[in-house]
Order: structure tokens, then C-alpha cells, then sequence
């Protein structure tokens, strides 16, 4: 109270005398008064009414700029106002001083300098918009600019002794306080546009850059060259996270890498002090990013944007609460595939965020005061951490900003190879060397951002399998790197002792083994390491034990599992259940062979039904409510260390860990292993106990997690028993057990309506993962009891789960005892039409998948008709006609939606299309309808700007799916109209196309139809595109499409061979006239795919050559084509080997 009252009195006589026209006669008076008021204790305690304080420094703008004795006082008092008082300065008063000051630096420079650009550091924390002071201080003519440049810019005659009395600052500390004025007016510059900002900063920065390559620590003090080079860092780091468009930090990268490289490891003993040198980039070739498969089997979900940012304001750090301005789902994290690129978030850790301008700096007295008993060495010690952690921020930082493929170019200078030392300066050295945790954490995160997504460039390392003399390959030389980079992580796992830091070490790991080709490598990498994180899942410390099993998550979920991997955590056999066209080849799945959307991820769900191979007599009674101590130590004996230690900690056998995330994280392990069905099978009971304990948890987040772990592990069962030839009795009563165990605790779930609905809705969504086999096992009440629940949750208020269970009811619909139920049908169309008007764009996405299932499942309950009834096709309807003409024109009302709805929309209109019949298609209400259902395809084909190419696929594959339905070649249906529209928008698509998928299902639309007839005048031109399609597949605008290329060929030479087969004499001599100029072309792709496809394809293509020459020799009267026409083509299109 006595500093407020002393403050008060002298700030009152202070306003008094400085005011009106007579300052000059008072200034003995107010240098006195600005004695007194610095002379204050400041620290001891606080002023509780800022308004006297801020009427003070507003009144100093009075001060005579030429009075620099009082000016740098009126400047001490501000910054210990601001700075220790912490007194809040109003943006008009601020800016209104930061003008004052203009003028007494333009006046008195050398005299005032320091004092006031460290006011100004101060006062810019307060200005919103300083977009008027731009010029004055970081133009080219800038003052700060130029005070970088040459401290003595503004001397009119040479420095002398005489004027250094004068001055009241050297030229260190000029250079310091121009830096931390900078410092601060870049900070608040962040909030300006790219636009007003993109023209000062690479005049800034390179006047930084070009300061701390000039600087020389000789030409300094050691305290003045420490904060020199840790505030010069420190403002780079701020410039390139202002550099949105990144022209200047790429122009530039090799000076700034060279800067931060010579202080990483300053400081640290036996490691020589380096001075900036700029990178050269990489002299061997930086190889183009290859092309990653996104998944190898198994169901994967959809995965969302990671919440790394590249572009990031104050100065590139942002903190946990801070996320993408994109809006994120309702169900976040539970909709990323786990362990997956897309599920790492990389965020700076609050350890080594690098403070605001200024704060980092410290003097001697500093430390004589806070720190009597720290000798002189911390001191020391302590200031060059500050400058290592600045320089691996900025690495960090560098890492988000600059593009991966050029950045790449640089690791030779950051990551070491087998010839590195203990002085060797790396990243990976200071985490091993520097005895200070935050550069440790900081290093370890800049190796994390540095990594992140470089999987398409570290794809292409290997190592040697001969020793190498005397050339080294660039893949072997990465292979080494990586080699050596995972060595130091595993010696600085074995010697961290810092519990923070071993936690940042354990989550760079995770980064890096999705990132690693570990089957491109030689074997012992993972051992080393998992030998060293298997102790730490069961740590005392609950962050340590999820670092852990994220650790051993990503080393499941690698994508080409190596029998190393699957040793180290119990995998018994390597081969992955296939999926898609896989699944499709096997004869359990033969009747499901159908096109359905991929946006969703979802294509094997459309598999969920197939015929009985083995019937099983389950006794449902026989389930055992508790197992033996020797059952379970026999069970235990045989399983997997992880998923004993997840099951453990999930209280299976236990008592559940107490720890959220530890239990989170447990069942996202339990995710992965999904995918590796052998680690689970033998477990499944006590698996299923896991989950109903998780579902018991009183968190929802655990709940979530629980229902994505049944949908996964429901899903792994499910394609276990469909791949079988022969259903094992054995695991199929696993299985039906597995689900008898979980279906209460589920239904209990999505009963609750007081749950969160996205926990219902996921639960729903698990529930059509149950399966064909385990379905058709269920007692006919428990089925109904299902399908009534599901039914009842198509009314739910929430679209997530009404759209959800709709989903699940249209997945049932292939199901033996379903299909026929027309009443089942109908009823589930009928919800799916429902919530397809809703206006919730995630609802309308999967009722729209759900709607092209249910269509789907109408073709092939005509077909089983077909195969087995004797009554025709015609007479033949699953659904009544309102309702058939209610889902077309629902289809062509999503078929203007969103991207996701419309390729399942166009998909839905294929469908009905191909169920239509002759006495329909004569009705009036039809007529129109059909027409604009064709019209709407065409458009979703031939538009190529505004149509993604996922729609222009199922479009294509729609086409084709009309065209089997003979009905639209009738003359009564106006057979000849819709062709002239459809033929030639799969013609120009098969040709010119840039999505080489889009052009495969444009070449099997074409080769759809079984009579010549049916082709018409549009045979030739068929043919022709067909033609010009394959001499120019070879043809690669996008490298992307090269991975479809053999298909793309192999599809057009099968469509070729269709047409041979179908063509009459008086086609041969049209078809080798169109052949001849392409003959080369088409005949060496032809020969490459007949060498290389599946011998029962390969049938196709013999029987066409064979069929051509038998028509060759069924010659008529009065013919007259050419001899060399028909040579043309039985040259062109016989096999290699054929005489």
C-alpha cells in the first residue's frame, strides 16, 4: 500500500509539472520526479489502480523528444511499469507513445536507441493492427532493417571514443534490442494478411539471416553473443511461421538449416563450437514420393485430418486446445482408423514452447538475485540451453512449414549415418547428449515433424544384402540412415531417465514406425526396441504405459508385417484376410459380386450374405458362465503378451486399470489387432468380456471406443468364416458365442436413449458386422428381437442413429432368411427413403449407401429367382411399382447432392434400371422418369469439372448395369434413342479419361452387352474407342494412374475380345481399317496382357482368335472382303505362341 501511495503522489506532481508550454522551465524538477519514481520498488509490490500509471506514460508524450536524458528515463519507468508491473496500456495510449517515441529516436538515435526499442518491444503487444507502421520499421529502408544492417547507419561522422561516451548503447547492444523489438513487432504482425505481409518479410529475414552469419563470437561478449544469436533464432522462427506461401523460407532453407545446426549442440562439452554455414541440399537425386497403398486388408474406417498444422501463428506453436478451422465430425477421434498416419497429432509440447519475445534473456544480476546460489557455470549452463532449444524449435518449425519433398533433401545435415561420433552434430546426438530436458523434448519433437508423412520417401530404403565397394546406392545409404536413427532412439529409450522425456520419446517412435519400410530392411530393428518398451506397457507411470502401447499399436498396424514383427507380438500366421475383388474370387461370395461405393470403405459389407455351406447344430445352452483356473492358465500360456496386458488393464481377469487413457488406449491395441484375426481367435471369450466391460465403463469415451472395437472385431470374424471353403463348426460356435456374450450388453447400449448418440449409432453400426453365418445361427426370437430393435432405431430422433441402424437392415437384406422376406424389404426401403430427406449431409451419406445395398439385394433376389423358378423374369416383383418409383426418384433427386451421395445415388439408379420390366417401362409415370434417370448418368459421366471421379465411376459402372437389361433394346421402349446418348459418353470416357478406374468401368460397360444387335450402329464406334483407348493407355498424364495401368489394359483387351466374338463378316473390313494405323501399339499391349493374366482369363482372349478364325472360314456367296483385313486381325490378336 505505501508503493501505491508513493506512486500516487509523485505521478500527481509528475502531471502537473509536465504539462502546458513551460516544461523546459521545470525539467531540473521532472528529472528529479523520474529519479524518485524509478527509484521505487516495483518488485516488492503491486498498484492496484492502473489508471494513474497509464495517465503517467500517456503524459510523457509531453517530454521534448530532444531531452534524451529524460526520454530514456520516461522509457525505464514504462518498461518497469509494463514489464514488472504487468499494467495494462490501452491500444489508443500505446500507439499514441509508440509515435512519441518515432520522433526522439529520429531526433536523438544513438543517445536513446536501446531504451526506446525496448519500450517498444513492450508497447507492440498492445497495438491490434500495425499495419501503418510497416514502412517506418521492416521496409527496406526500415529502421530496424537498417539497425541490422550496420548499427552505425545513421553516424554522420566515424565512430569515435568521444561519441561512445555519448551513446548510451554499444553495437551489441543496438543489434539486441533491434532484434527483441523485432521480435515483438512480428508477433503482433501475425494477425495481417499474406497479401501486406509477403513484402517485408524476406527483407526481414534476410537482414536476420545475414546478422547471425556475419556475428562472430569474438566480436562480443559471451552474455551479449548468447542473446544475440537466441533472439536472431528466435525472430527466424517467427518469420517463417508468417510465410504462409513459403517462397521465401524455400529460397532460404539452406541458410536457415546451417543457422540452427551451429547451436543445436552449442555448448554441450567435447562438442566443438560451430559457426552458421549454409546446406548445400542433397547431391544425390531427391526421388519423387512413391505411391503408398492405403490398406492391406481388413475393414479400415474413416480416417480424418490430422490435427498437425503446417501454418501456424505465434511464431509456429500452437497448444492442445487449438485445432483445424475445418469443422470436425460429432464422433472425432472414433472415426480414425487407429495407429494410422492420420491419427498422429503432433502439437509442440509446453516444455519446449520458446517464450514471448524478450523473456528468455538474462543477465548476472538477474541470477544474483533469484538464484544467490547458483554459481557462474549454470548460469552459463542455463543460457545455452536457451539457445539450443531456440535452434531446435526453429528446426521444428521449418519441418511443419516447408514441404516434405524439399525438406527431404536437407536430412543428410540433421540425421547421421554409421560413421557418426559422440561429437557428430544431429538431431538424434542432442537427444542423446544434451543434459538439459527441454532440448532433449525439443529435439525429439523436431525429429517428429521432420518425419511425419515421410513415408512415400523413406519407402524406398533397403538394405544391402552384399557388402558394397565401390558404390553406394541411395536407397542402401537411406536404409543406413534409418538404420542408425532407430539405434540412437533405442540407446536413448535404455538411457532416459526423465519421465517426460521418455514419454516424447516412446510418441516420436510411434511417428517413425509408420513411417518405416521394415520389410525393405534387415531384420533385428524391431527387436531392439520392443525389448525395451515391452517393460514399460506395464509402468508405474500411466503416460509412460500409453506411450508404450502406442508404440506397440503402430508396430501392429504396420502395413507389410514381417514375420520379425509378428514374432515379437504373437502373431501365429502372416496372411491377412483379403478383401474387395479377393473376397469376390471365392466361391462362398460368388452371388455377391457387386459394384458398391468406396468412399465408404465399406465395399464388404454388400458380402454379408451367402449360401449355407455347413449347417452346425449350436446347443445354446452349452455356454459355460465361468472358466477354469486351468483353462485360463492354458489360455494365457498361449496368448499374446499385449493382448494379455490390454485385457489385463480392460479387467479380464483383473482388476481395470484406473486410468482413462490407459484403458482408451488398450482397446485402440485391441482395434488393431483386429486386423490380425489369428492373435484374437483363440481368445475370443475372454475378448468379448473385455468389451462388455468397456461398454460398462461410466465414461462415454470408453463406450465409443468399445462399439469400434466390436464393429472391427465383428468384421474380422465375419470375413474369417466367409473366406472358408468349409466352414470349421468349431469357430463358427466361437463366433456365435462371442456374439451370445456381447448382444446384451449392445442392445443395452442402444436402448439407452439418455446415451450419447453416437455411441448408439456406432453400437448399430457393430451390429452389421454380425454376419451371414453367425446371423442365420441365432434362434428365430433372437433374430426377430434384432431386427425389431433396429426397426424401432430407424425412428429415433438422432439422424446418426436412425441412419446407422438403416444401414445395418439394409445389410440383412442379403441374408438367406431376409431376402425373400417381402415384408422385411419393404419396410426397410421404406425407412431408407425416410431418412434420405434429412437435412443432416452424415445421415444422408450412409442411408444413401444403404439404399444402393438394398437395390443391390434386389438383383439378386431376381436372379436366384431366375436360376431357380420356372416362372419368367417379367412376371417376377420383390417390391410393388410405387415403391420401385419412389427410390428412382429419390435416386435422381441425390444424384444432384454432395459427391458422397451422388456416387451412391448413380449407383441406386443403375439398379432400378436394370430391375425394370417391359410393362412398366409402358406406363406414362415411367416413361419420363427412366429417361431422365439415363439423362442424369450420362451427365455424371461426361461433366468432368464439377463431378468426382468417384461418381464418374459408379456412373460408368451404372451404364453398364442398365445395358444388361435387355428390356431397353426393345423397340417399345424406344430402343435406339437413349444409345445415341450413352454410347458415345462411354466412348469419349473409355479414350480420354484422366482416371484410369473411370476408364475400366467405361471399358466393361461397353463390352456388357451379349448380341450384336444390341450394339447396332454403335459397334464400330465401340470398337474404335476401344482401340484408340489402349494405344493410348500407355500414355501418363498423372504418375499416379501408373499403379492401374495393367488393369486399365487388361480390361480393354477383354472388351476387344467381346467385340471380336460378336462381329459378322461384314464388320471385318470396317474393324481393320480402324485397326491398321494402331496396329503396333495395340498388338504389343495385347501380347503383354495375354502373357501376364489369370489363366481363366486369359480363355477369353484364346477363344476370341479362335472364334474370328472360324468365322473367317464360314465365307458367303458374293463376298468380297479383303484377304488383308482378315490378316490384319488374326495377326494382331492371336497369342504369341500360336502358329
Amino acid at each position: 500500500m505505501e508503493l501505491e501511495q508513493e506512486f500516487l503522489q509523485l505521478s500527481t506532481k509528475f502531471l502537473f509539472l509536465n504539462c502546458g508550454s513551460q516544461i523546459a522551465d521545470y525539467r531540473n524538477e521532472i528529472n528529479t520526479l523520474l529519479n524518485e519514481l524509478n527509484g521505487l520498488n516495483y518488485r516488492a509490490a503491486r498498484i492496484g489502480d492502473a489508471r494513474s500509471p497509464v495517465r503517467l506514460m500517456e503524459s510523457f508524450v509531453n517530454i521534448p523528444p530532444h531531452e534524451d536524458t529524460l526520454v530514456v528515463k520516461a522509457c525505464f519507468l514504462i518498461k518497469s511499469l509494463v514489464g514488472r508491473q504487468k499494467i495494462v496500456v490501452p491500444e489508443p495510449v500505446a500507439l499514441e507513445l509508440i509515435g512519441w517515441l518515432r520522433k526522439c529516436l529520429e531526433r536523438r538515435f544513438y543517445q536513446v536507441a536501446c531504451e526506446v526499442l525496448g519500450t517498444m518491444q513492450l508497447l507492440f503487444r498492445r497495438c491490434s493492427d500495425t499495419s501503418t507502421l510497416l514502412d517506418f520499421f521492416i521496409s527496406n529502408n526500415g529502421i530496424l532493417v537498417n539497425v541490422l544492417a550496420d548499427p552505425d547507419y545513421r553516424r554522420v561522422e566515424p565512430k569515435t571514443n568521444s561519441s561512445c561516451l555519448v551513446d548510451q548503447c554499444s553495437s551489441s547492444e543496438l543489434y539486441l534490442a533491434a532484434l527483441l523489438c523485432l521480435e515483438s513487432f512480428l508477433i503482433c504482425s501475425e494477425s495481417l494478411s499474406l497479401e501486406v505481409l509477403e513484402l517485408y518479410l524476406p527483407v526481414v529475414g534476410n537482414a536476420v539471416l545475414d546478422l547471425i552469419f556475419k556475428a562472430r563470437p569474438e566480436s562480443f561478449t559471451e552474455l551479449a553473443y548468447y542473446n544475440l544469436t537466441t533472439a536472431a533464432l528466435n525472430c527466424l522462427r517467427i518469420i517463417v511461421s508468417l510465410d504462409e506461401s513459403s517462397e521465401w523460407t524455400n529460397s532460404q532453407l539452406g541458410r536457415l538449416i546451417g543457422a540452427s545446426k551451429a547451436f543445436i549442440m552449442y555448448g554441450i562439452p567435447e562438442v566443438a563450437k560451430l559457426l552458421p554455414q549454409r546446406v548445400p541440399v542433397s547431391q544425390q537425386g531427391i526421388p519423387e514420393p512413391q505411391h503408398i497403398p492405403i490398406s492391406k486388408g481388413g475393414k479400415t474406417a474413416k480416417t480424418r485430418r490430422t490435427r498437425t498444422h503446417h501454418k501456424n501463428r505465434r511464431g509456429g506453436l500452437r497448444n492442445s486446445g487449438t485445432g483445424s478451422r475445418e469443422k470436425q465430425p460429432n464422433d472425432g477421434d472414433i472415426n480414425r482408423q487407429p495407429y494410422s498416419e492420420a491419427s498422429i497429432v503432433l502439437e509442440w509440447s509446453s516444455k519446449c514452447q520458446p517464450p514471448l519475445a524478450g523473456c528468455y534473456l538474462t543477465s548476472d544480476s538477474d541470477y544474483s538475485e533469484t538464484e544467490a546460489t547458483s554459481s557462474r557455470t549454470q548460469v552459463e549452463r542455463h543460457r545455452s540451453a536457451k539457445l539450443r532449444q531456440g535452434a531446435l524449435v526453429l528446426i521444428g518449425t521449418l519441418a511443419q512449414n516447408v514441404e516434405k519433398r524439399i525438406m527431404f533433401g536437407y536430412w543428410h545435415a540433421l540425421f547421421p549415418d554409421e560413421t557418426r561420433t559422440s561429437a557428430t552434430v544431429s538431431l538424434l546426438n542432442c537427444v542423446l547428449r544434451d543434459p538439459t530436458p527441454k532440448c532433449r523434448i525439443a529435439a525429439i519433437q523436431a525429429t517428429s515433424f521432420l518425419l511425419y508423412k515421410s513415408k512415400p520417401f523413406l519407402i524406398q530404403a533397403e538394405s544391402s544384402k552384399k557388402p558394397l565397394v565401390s558404390f553406394t546406392p541411395f536407397s542402401v545409404s537411406l536404409g543406413n540412415m534409418i538404420i542408425e536413427m532407430y539405434a540412437m532412439l533405442t540407446q536413448a529409450l535404455t538411457l532416459e531417465s526423465d519421465l517426460t522425456v521418455l514419454t516424447q520419446l516412446l510418441k516420436g517412435l510411434t511417428v517413425f514406425i509408420q513411417a518405416t519400410p521394415f520389410h525393405r530392411l534387415r531384420v533385428g530393428i524391431a527387436s531392439r526396441f520392443v525389448k525395451i518398451v515391452r517393460p514399460l506397457v506395464r509402468h508405474r507411470d500411466p503416460t509412460i504405459k500409453v506411450a508404450a502401447l502406442m508404440v506397440m499399436g503402430y508396430l501392429i498396424s504396420v502395413p507389410d508385417m514381417t514375420e520379425e514383427i509378428a514374432g515379437l507380438v504373437g502373431i501365429k500366421k502372416l496372411a491377412q484376410a483379403p478383401t474387395g475383388n479377393v473376397v469376390r474370387s471365392k466361391p462362398v461370395a460368388k452371388a455377391f459380386d457387386l459394384e458398391v461405393n468406396q468412399e465408404e470403405n465399406e465395399e464388404e459389407e454388400a458380402l454379408d450374405s451367402g449360401p449355407e455351406e455347413d449347417t452346425v447344430e449350436v446347443d445354446n445352452d452349452k455356454q459355460n458362465s465361468q472358466t477354469s483356473e486351468n483353462g485360463i492358465e492354458e489360455q494365457q500360456s498361449c496368448m499374446s503378451w499385449l493382448l494379455l496386458v490390454t485385457l489385463e488393464n480392460l479387467g479380464v481377469n483383473g482388476v481395470a486399470s484406473s486410468v482413462m487413457p490407459v484403458r482408451m488406449e488398450c482397446l485402440q491395441v485391441l482395434c488393431a489387432m483386429a486386423s490380425h484375426f489369428s492373435l484374437l481367435a483363440d481368445h475370443l471369450p475372454m475378448v468379448a468380456q473385455a468389451v462388455v466391460n468397456a461398454f460398462g465403463d461410466p465414461l462415454s469415451e470408453i463406450k465409443l471406443y468399445a462399439g469400434r472395437l466390436l464393429d472391427l472385431l465383428g468384421h474380422s470374424i465375419h470375413t474369417e468364416l466367409l473366406l472358408q471353403d468349409n466352414i470349421d463348426p468349431e469357430q463358427l460356435n466361437v463366433a456365435l458365442q462371442f456374439w451370445t456374450t456381447v448382444m446384451p450388453t449392445v442392445t443395452e447400449q442402444i436402448q439407452d436413449v439418455y446415451l450419447v448418440a453416437t455411441l448408439r449409432s456406432v453400437c448399430c453400426d457393430a451390429l452389421g458386422n454380425i454376419g451371414v453365418h453367425v446371423y442365420e445361427k441365432f434362434p428365430r426370437d433372437r433374430q426377430l428381437a434384432l431386427i425389431s430393435l433396429l426397426t424401432g432405431c430407424t425412428f429415433d430422433d438422432d439422424s446418426a442413429v436412425s441412419s446407422a441402424a438403416a444401414r445395418t437392415l439394409s445389410v440383412y437384406i442379403l441374408f438367406p432368411s431376409l431376402r425373400d422376406d417381402v415384408c422385411y424389404v419393404e419396410n426397410t426401403i421404406e425407412s431408407i427413403l425416410r431418412i434420405m430427406r434429412d437435412p443432416n449431409l452424415t445421415a444422408r451419406i450412409k442411408t444413401s449407401w444403404s439404399l444402393g445395398n438394398a437395390t443391390d439385394a434386389l438383383i439378386l433376389n431376381q436372379q436366384h429367382h431366375l436360376q431357380h423358378e420356372s416362372s419368367p423374369a417379367e412376371d417376377y416383383s420383390m417390391i410393388n411399382d410405387e415403391l420401385m418409383r419412389r427410390i428412382l426418384e429419390v435416386g435422381l433427386e441425390s444424384a444432384k447432392d454432395n459427391d458422397k451421395i451422388r456416387s451412391n445415388a448413380v449407383r441406386t439408379i443403375g439398379n432400378v434400371l436394370h430391375l425394370l420390366r417391359p410393362a412398366q417401362l409402358e406406363q406414362p409415370a415411367w416413361f419420363t422418369l427412366y429417361q431422365d434417370a439415363i439423362e442424369r448418368l450420362i451427365h455424371n459421366v461426361t461433366v468432368s469439372s464439377t463431378v468426382n471421379v468417384k461418381v464418374k465411376w459408379n456412373a460408368c459402372y451404372a451404364l453398364g448395369n442398365m445395358m444388361k437389361n435387355e428390356t431397353f433394346f426393345l423397340p417399345v421402349v424406344g430402343g435406339g434413342r437413349w444409345e445415341r446418348r450413352v454410347f458415345p459418353a462411354l466412348c469419349e470416357t473409355v479414350v480420354n479419361s484422366p482416371n484410369f478406374k473411370v476408364r475400366i468401368n467405361a471399358a466393361q460397360a461397353l463390352s456388357i452387352i451379349d448380341k450384336r444387335t444390341h450394339y447396332g450402329g454403335f459397334f464400330h464406334q465401340t470398337w474404335t474407342a476401344l482401340l484408340r483407348a489402349l494405344e493410348q493407355s500407355d500414355n501418363l498424364v498423372d504418375y499416379n494412374e501408373y499403379k492401374r495401368r495393367d488393369s486399365l489394359q487388361e480390361q480393354l483387351c477383354l472388351s476387344l475380345a467381346h467385340l471380336l466374338r460378336l462381329a459378322m463378316r461384314e464388320d471385318v473390313q470396317t474393324m481393320a481399317t480402324v485397326l491398321l494405323p494402331l496396329y503396333d501399339a495395340v498388338r504389343g499391349n495385347w501380347v503383354r496382357v495375354i502373357s501376364r493374366i489369370l489363366p481363366e482369363k486369359s480363355a477369353v482372349l484364346l477363344e476370341s482368335y479362335r472364334m474370328l478364325m472360324e468365322l473367317q472360314k464360314d465365307k458367303g456367296a458374293g463376298e468380297s472382303i479383303p484377304a488383308s483385313s482378315w490378316d490384319l486381325l488374326l495377326k494382331c490378336f492371336k497369342d504369341s505362341d500360336v502358329c
